[in-house]
């Protein structure tokens, strides 16, 4: 049906609820899935409010890739007129995205999620707007502005208009649609400026040749939908335009106002309360970074080792990186996995996204952000509205058996589904509490977002024929925008198939090697799967990943692996004296970081030094902040010595913590 794509109109901050990753132009539409029709009512005529035509000019045009020459010929403005103008509460996953989107609220600076669509022959403009028209009558969140401050409302407009820029393409009327004839029109798009007159929460695009439309482009906010919202919206919009006669809204169903209720009931509290508590639990002992490795040495290391194009603007310190694993080995294997354990597509790729984290990291105790889609109760099936949120996957990988994994990622993925609507700002409290109290920083090192619409799929072939397709297997790089995830496993819908991809932030800490070798180690695992069980302690010789390496500078502190090196760097660029931290255990064999600071600096109490700690821990995934300060009257002859420390007079000592102050 059509082509997904997410780009960034602007980044916001890194929050516990944000969604995770960013795409580049992508195949991952998808032709089928349920639909819930409406009664059979004659078509209404929308009105085209205005049209505003444009001469050609020189520089008018919009040169693209596959597409060609891309003429921007008219603007049409679509009226609207929605059974209610309403307002209430935001919602828990508004409030999320406004959060993470930051408080600029101008449509402009909004994160856009685009859809292009393919449409039957003799398509009109006039269906497309009747159509687009229909859908905003429907979904009350494609007319909804939400306003920030200390009275933060939603309010739904009741009548409005649409924008919908048509271009003149020169491709070849008859030829397929190639991803790059999408990318162009996206561009194009976004180029041009938000109609003043026109609804921010949706835009459209259409791409005609000699009248007849080649393509139809789909851009709503985030604020308006997640990726499964914008699913069922392109879903509606492929049924309608094929039958006009169920071009209505229908009877009202579920709408972001109705779920602010449900959420401000007593019910959805306790829900939202129950989540806090799921993630307070598992944030009291979970590492501070699932993958804590050696910084990478260069050379070698860094180089990919197989014939495929690495972007070359992808190299240098917190550059992002971004490759998707194009395997019919793994679209093969999936279905005959998921049938024999009973599980879910998206629960066998969280496994295995597991098996090869625990094999490389040697970390079995497995705690990462996944998305949730909050989707629970039949009024939220169609639902269009921004629900999705982060939520915690917490997986113990200690086992042999890959099946007994799958079914325990299976069982870690439902617990985790259950606890994914929240404050996030509560959360965001909740968070540094803890972290102040570990000495750690929950900054997302690893994620996983998987975007499946259909979790059941029956093989297409048998088993034995997923270890011959492996040699079929191709990677596709590309750069990202940024943003601040360690290493973040994709999979989306590409035409019903499930398509892997790996993305990092910091490609000088996950260079192309690793993301090449973890990518294929997945996809070895799972073919080897298909026919059996497998034992994971054979996973170097099924997927020729090795286990790291950890020299003598690392220590494991309170469940997390950590270099002393690196924590040594953060006191020295927080306390600016000279210092020194060293690790010993405690009267119960726990591991505690000790630091000794010399007096005289920005930091004159153990709080002080702690918060300087806390404050510098962004992007320093194998640090943690000391569990006790030491401030000394000065530094004795040999600072390498941890007894002359202990000689030196004591102005104050203690953790550093809230609690002590």
């Amino acid at each position: 049906m059509g082509h997904f794509v997410e780009t960034m109109h602007r980044l916001g901050p890194t929050t516990p609820g944000a969604i995770l990753g960013f795409s580049l132009p992508l195949p991952a539409g998808r032709r089928d899935g349920r639909y819930r029709g409406f009664p059979n009512m004659p078509p209404v005529r929308r009105k085209i409010t205005l049209r505003i035509k444009f001469v050609k000019r020189p520089g008018a045009e919009f040169s693209g890739g596959g597409m060609g020459d891309l003429t921007f010929t008219e603007r049409m403005l679509v009226e609207y007129a929605g059974e209610r103008a309403v307002e209430g509460p935001l919602t828990l996953g508004q409030i999320n995205t406004l959060e993470w989107l930051g408080d600029d609220t101008r449509a402009g600076l909004y994160r856009m999620m685009e859809w292009a669509v393919t449409v039957p022959d003799g398509t009109t403009l006039d269906d497309v707007a009747e159509t687009l028209a229909a859908l905003v009558e429907r979904h009350e969140s494609l007319r909804t502005s939400c306003v920030t401050g200390d009275s933060a409302r939603q309010r739904v407009s009741g009548s409005g208009r649409v924008a919908v820029d048509v271009y003149e393409t020169k491709a070849d009327a008859g030829s397929p649609v190639d991803p790059e004839e999408v990318t162009d029109l996206i561009a194009a798009l976004q180029a041009r400026p938000v109609d003043e007159m026109g609804n921010p929460m949706l835009r459209a695009a259409v791409a005609v040749h000699d009248g007849a439309i080649r393509l139809v482009l789909i851009a709503c906010n985030h604020l308006a939908v997640d990726c499964e919202s914008l699913a069922v919206v392109v879903r509606q919009f492929d049924h309608m335009i094929r039958h006009p006669a169920e071009r209505r809204a229908g009877p009202r169903t579920h709408q972001p106002v109705d779920q602010a209720a449900v959420e401000h009931s007593p019910r959805g509290r306790r829900r939202a309360e129950a989540s806090l508590r799921y993630w307070g639990q598992h944030m009291s002992r979970m590492p501070q970074s699932v993958y804590a490795m050696p910084r990478p040495a260069g050379g070698a290391e860094r180089d990919v080792r197989h014939a495929y194009a690495v972007p070359g603007s992808a190299s240098g310190e917190g550059a992002p990186l971004g490759c998707w694993l194009d395997s019919p080995a793994l679209r093969l294997a999936l279905p005959h996995v998921a049938a024999r354990t009973q599980t879910t597509l998206p629960m066998v790729l969280s496994a295995a996204f597991c098996a090869v984290l625990a094999w490389r990291t040697g970390n079995t105790d497995l705690v990462f952000a996944s998305l949730a889609n909050n989707r629970i109760g039949r009024d939220l099936h169609d639902y269009v509205g921004t629900l999705a949120q982060d939520t915690l996957l917490a997986v113990d990988a200690d086992t042999t058996s890959f099946d007994q994994l799958i079914r325990r990622a299976g069982s870690g993925t439902l617990r985790a589904a259950m606890h994914g609507l929240y404050d996030v700002k509560l959360l965001q409290n909740l968070q540094a509490e803890i972290g102040d109290r570990r000495g750690v920083l929950f900054q997302r090192d690893c994620a996983c977002n998987i975007n499946l619409f259909e979790s059941q799929v029956r093989p297409a072939g048998p088993p034995e024929e997923a270890q011959a397709a492996l040699d079929r297997t191709t990677l596709r790089w590309h750069v990202p925008p940024y943003f601040r995830v360690l290493l973040l496993l994709r999979v989306i819908d590409s035409d019903g198939e499930p398509l892997l991809g790996l993305t990092t932030g910091h490609a000088d800490l996950v260079p192309a090697a690793e993301i090449e070798s973890l990518l294929l180690g997945i996809d070895r695992l799972l073919a080897e799967a298909a026919t059996g069980d497998v034992d994971l302690r054979r996973m170097t010789e099924i997927t020729g990943l090795t286990p790291v390496v950890r020299g003598p500078e690392w220590q494991r502190v309170d469940g997390c692996w950590i270099e002393l090196p690196e924590v040594q760097r953060l006191v020295d660029d927080a306390v600016r004296v000279p210092a020194r931290v060293f690790a010993a255990p405690d009267d119960h064999g726990r591991t505690v970081l000790t630091a000794y600071v010399t007096a005289g600096g920005p930091v004159r109490t153990p709080r002080e030094a702690h918060e300087a700690c806390m404050s510098m821990l962004t992007g320093r995934y194998t640090a943690m902040a000391p569990g006790r300060y030491v401030i000394c009257a000065g530094p004795p002859e040999d600072p390498d010595d941890p007894a002359a420390w202990r000689r030196r007079p004591v102005l104050a000592e203690g953790d550093g913590r809230k609690e002590q102050r």
